[in-house]
């Protein structure tokens, strides 16, 4: 490939005037091998790196012996159209990751510098949330998406046989012998060629207006800076894409300084995870699995001759098989299977020109020696399996001096008390007994507090939803618990609204209840329910007493009887769940359902007053109200005015405007033994006999289904009169109503269903017959037996007699 005439000026001025400069892959083992000879062979008296300037106030903590990488600079800022009032939490919080791992060539700059006694210090812009307004709402801070997105990279992987530019990466310089890795000269000029390249594809105006090239300046001036003041050599180590720019600026003269708009929140540093590291997680500069790298840069500081490839490819081989015999896996690999991928993998890596079996080769030998069945996707089986392993899930650990918020502090400490695990980001399946062991409660409290705080640690997957009210029949909750970087990022987002977990939570739901009320929900009795559950579910156990009280309150000025209605149903399903939701000790519980029950006894007659299309949810309502009338007979049964009740459904099932209302009152008396036979069979006369429209028939059928379907199977005068309407009906009618009869007929079972279809059939049997004899002359009976004798005549011809049967083959 040519090079340029400016590409080659760049190579000469990597290390001209004791300026030295070393263009890097973020998370490069290669580039970190090599700037590692750089600063051991020059022994710069200043160190400068790619990042935010005012994280220099974070190197003591970088360097110091506790801080244990993966770790990560959490940055965070304020958008400026979203700048928060004083004393309040900001409105719009954008945060981004600048990581650090054992191998990134900036944690080698910082550390082989600090051993000289260097200077040392970041040199880009600060950070102020800026970026593409399409950037995701947590960034990386050393994107490579101009590498990943270059024409000209694509290329040269198409050329050179590489399935991606990670493998094309590993090929040109991961997998050199062990002298060329630590030949900087020579590495480091390939890399400049590499990013030159890159860069040579995009436009000045793309790159002003993406940041990259005032954040060049920026840098660009600090060199100036630092050149001016400092005997003795420098060593600059940024992203390549960035180098050739930054050179060719320090020859110009120094541009006017840029505001950096935006209100910065704060740096904080965090423990980090190499599952955030991982290129295949989505990580915009990550190279992929980052734990095989990580043994790979071991091995390579372990022998002054450089990484042992061979033996790292044993080892995770070895390891691999003997994880997946003690978890189980689908795939058992033997000590055979090892052996034979080990080989595998370094006939591949001969043939491809590699120092040793690299991590495509490694991958290339387990697919072909591992993997017995069908290959799977990549999201289950071997595959994945082998993704997560060569991915790890090592977490960092920074020192105490580091001052993490008091939020994340709590939350690090009663994640521990709770046992979850917090030094690794592994994720993991928590089963918890909520309604036998305490224990188990008092986790699942904690795992509801972190999800309804968003952090990300747990995601719910089973179990009994007690605000939904679905499923409460389960015994056990099922979640999927990770401790993460993320989780701590948004701990300390968290962090301005109080200093423990549970302050924190407070505020959210007292901004919650604000909400509503803005809303104008402030008066609705279900809303104030979802609140109390949601207390109970994360803990908030002290502020039941003033849920309680402000659910008591709206009862009384709630005039919406649906709403009512389904704050009555809530309670009584916090009140068969009062055991695991930690509400046996509040007595109010049991007053408060009996007073949302004479609530919804005085708006009951609203039902009958909806409209055509809330039909069903006022049946929907009636239908709550019959549950709870039922468990208030065993709760408080001398508390309760049932004949109120029943008076209420009398007025509704004689209320015409409201079929479907009606059917279901009418329903209900029958089943609670209010009504006999006779009561029944009237209504469904006035609802399904003569005159009867086949819409409100229609309503009436959906009404009478959704509060007792096994009437249709038990009462044949229910039948008989359904099936007289639907008799006459013409085509048309019948069709227009199909959609809204299927839906409705939906709520039996199949057996129940093929009962239904079998007593309809039985019931019509006798008078189909009757009218097919009926109708049927002589002279028809004739014309059918000629047409008979026709077609045995034409069945004979074509040699189709014997379909006929004995009688027929033979009239021919």
């Amino acid at each position: 490939m040519a090079i340029s005439r400016e590409v080659q000026a760049g190579l000469e001025k990597l290390a001209a005037d004791g300026l030295y400069f070393a263009p890097v892959r973020h998370h490069s083992p290669a580039c970190a091998l090599a700037l590692q000879a750089l600063i051991r062979e020059v022994r710069p008296a200043v160190v400068l790196i790619e990042g935010p300037d005012d994280f220099d106030a974070l190197l003591p903590l970088l360097l110091d012996p506790a801080t244990r990488p993966p770790v990560a600079i959490l940055s965070q800022a304020a958008l400026a159209e979203q700048l928060p009032q004083e004393d309040a939490p900001p409105a719009g919080v954008r945060s981004a990751f600048y990581p650090f791992c054992d191998y990134s060539p900036e944690w080698v700059a910082l550390h082989e510098g600090r051993a000289l006694g260097a200077q040392l210090a970041f040199i880009d812009r600060p950070w102020r949330g800026g970026g593409d307004e399409h950037d995701e709402e947590v960034r990386s801070l050393m994107s490579e998406r101009y590498l990943a997105h270059s024409e000209a990279l694509k290329a040269l992987t198409a050329r050179s046989g590489c399935r991606d530019q990670d493998e094309l990466w590993d090929h040109l310089f991961e997998l050199r012998e062990a002298a060329g890795l630590r030949d900087w000269r020579r590495l480091f000029a390939d890399v400049f060629a590499y990013c030159a390249m890159a860069r040579a594809g995009y436009e000045t105006a793309v790159l002003e207006a993406d940041g990259s090239l005032p954040r060049e300046r920026h840098m660009a001036a600090h060199l100036r800076a630092w050149r001016a003041r400092t005997d003795g050599a420098i060593v600059v180590v940024t992203g390549g894409f960035h180098t050739i720019a930054l050179q060719q600026m320090l020859e110009l003269d120094a541009p006017p300084a840029e505001a950096v708009t935006g209100k910065r929140i704060g740096n904080w540093l965090i423990r980090y995870s190499f599952d955030r590291l991982d290129a295949l997680s989505g990580y915009a500069a990550g190279m992929p699995a980052p734990a095989y790298y990580q043994w790979v840069w071991d091995s390579a500081n372990a022998a002054a001759d450089g990484p042992a490839l061979l033996d790292v490819a044993a080892g995770a081989l070895t390891t691999l098989a003997r994880q997946s015999r003690e978890l189980g896996l689908a795939e058992q690999i033997s000590t055979a299977d090892v052996q034979a991928a080990l080989l595998q993998a370094t006939r591949l890596a001969e043939l491809r020109g590699h120092a040793g079996p690299g991590r495509q080769d490694l991958l290339d030998a387990v697919r072909s020696c591992f993997i017995k069945s069908a290959i799977d996707d990549g999201t289950s089986g071997l595959a994945a399996d082998l993704q997560r392993f060569l991915g790890g899930s090592r977490l960092g650990d920074i020192p105490p001096s580091a001052g993490s918020p008091p939020l994340v502090e709590d939350a690090r400490r009663t994640a521990a008390q709770m046992r979850i695990r917090v030094d690794d980001s592994l994720p993991r399946i928590v089963r918890l007994d909520i309604y036998r062991k305490e224990r188990h409660r008092a986790r699942s409290r904690f795992l509801h507090l972190m999800a309804y705080l968003d952090t990300g640690l747990a995601q719910w997957r089973s179990g009994p939803d007690f605000i939904g009210g679905a499923s409460l029949d389960m015994l056990a909750e099922e979640w999927r618990v990770a401790w993460n970087p993320m989780v701590e990022a948004r701990l300390i987002e968290l962090a301005t609204l109080g200093a423990s977990l549970s302050a924190v939570a407070m505020a959210r739901l007292r901004k919650d209840q604000e909400q509503l009320a803005a809303q104008g929900q402030g008066r609705s009795a279900v809303q104030a329910t979802d609140l109390l559950t949601r207390a109970c579910l994360i803990g908030l156990h002290r502020q039941l007493p003033a849920l309680l009280e402000l659910i008591s309150s709206t009862l009384d000025e709630d005039a919406n009887a649906g709403s009512v209605i389904a704050c009555a149903h809530k309670l009584l399903l916090l009140w068969r769940g009062r055991e695991p939701l930690g509400l046996q000790e509040h007595p109010q519980l049991r007053r408060l359902l009996l007073q949302a029950w004479r609530t919804a006894l005085f708006l009951m007659p609203q039902l009958a007053q909806m409209k055509r299309d809330e039909e069903a949810a006022a049946v929907e309502s009636l239908r709550s109200m019959h549950t709870l009338h039922g468990a208030l007979r065993k709760l408080a049964d001398d508390e309760v005015d049932h004949s109120l009740w029943r008076q209420h459904l009398r007025r509704l099932a004689a209320t015409p405007e409201a079929p479907g209302v009606g059917s279901a009152a009418g329903a209900m008396l029958f089943i609670d033994g209010s009504w006999n036979e006779a009561q029944l069979a009237a209504m469904l006369q006035a609802c399904f006999g003569p005159g009867a429209l086949p819409g409100d028939a229609v309503r009436a059928l959906k009404g009478l289904m959704a509060a007792a379907p096994e009437l249709l199977l038990t009462q044949a005068s229910l039948r008989t009169a359904l099936n007289a309407v639907m008799s006459g009906w013409d085509e048309q009618t019948f069709v227009s109503f199909l959609p809204d009869l299927r839906q409705t007929f939906a709520a039996l079972r199949p057996r129940e269903t093929a009962e239904l279809a079998e007593a309809l059939a039985g019931a019509r049997q006798d008078k189909l017959l009757a009218e097919l004899h009926y109708n049927a002359t002589e002279a028809d009976l004739l014309a059918g037996a000629a047409m008979q004798a026709a077609l045995a005549d034409s069945l004979a011809r074509d040699g189709l007699g014997a379909w006929l049967g004995t009688s027929g083959a033979s009239h021919g």
